[in-house]
């Protein structure tokens, strides 16, 4: 089990090298760093609010990744949503935990570390088949074809 916060920080390792897709990662690994800190120090009454955050945010990111994917044609949407939806599920049932169990820290601790596996093995996997798919569109999206006309 991942215990200290250095084992979820970001790393160049997870870049896909799109960069709003970049940055959207690295928020997500800034709330497994708030979440470890909250642990840290004992914040029952902020923890529970920054998982949510987390569990909104990652399922918000997944949206915007299939709605690049859509845009550019990406032949696996629809493996890739189902990822997605599983992912979704089992992130929603992590906050019912948070309610029902009475341990927000212990909760915590779990949806850091297991929305954190996911995530890191997700980015290296599944995420890296789209990244040429969705580099291509974005390349020959309208800014794109302007800024090589221009400059």
């Amino acid at each position: 089990m991942l215990t200290s916060l250095e084992t979820l920080v970001w790393s160049d390792e997870f870049k896909t090298g799109i960069d709003i897709v970049d940055e959207q990662h690295k928020r997500l690994f800034e709330y497994f760093a708030e979440i470890q800190e909250c642990i840290n120090s004992g914040a029952e009454g902020r923890v529970e609010n920054i998982c949510r955050g987390l569990v909104d945010y990652a399922i918000s990111h997944n949206t915007f990744e299939e709605s690049l994917m859509k845009q550019a044609g990406y032949p696996m949407l629809d493996a890739h949503h189902a990822a997605h939806e599983a992912f979704k599920e089992r992130a929603q049932g992590y906050l019912v935990r948070l309610e029902a169990e009475g341990n927000p820290m212990k909760v915590a601790r779990v949806i850091r570390t297991e929305i954190g596996l996911w995530l890191i093995n997700h980015i290296k996997r599944e995420d890296q088949h789209y990244v040429p798919y969705v580099k291509k569109s974005l390349d020959q999206g309208f800014v794109s074809r302007m800024l090589k006309r221009f400059f």
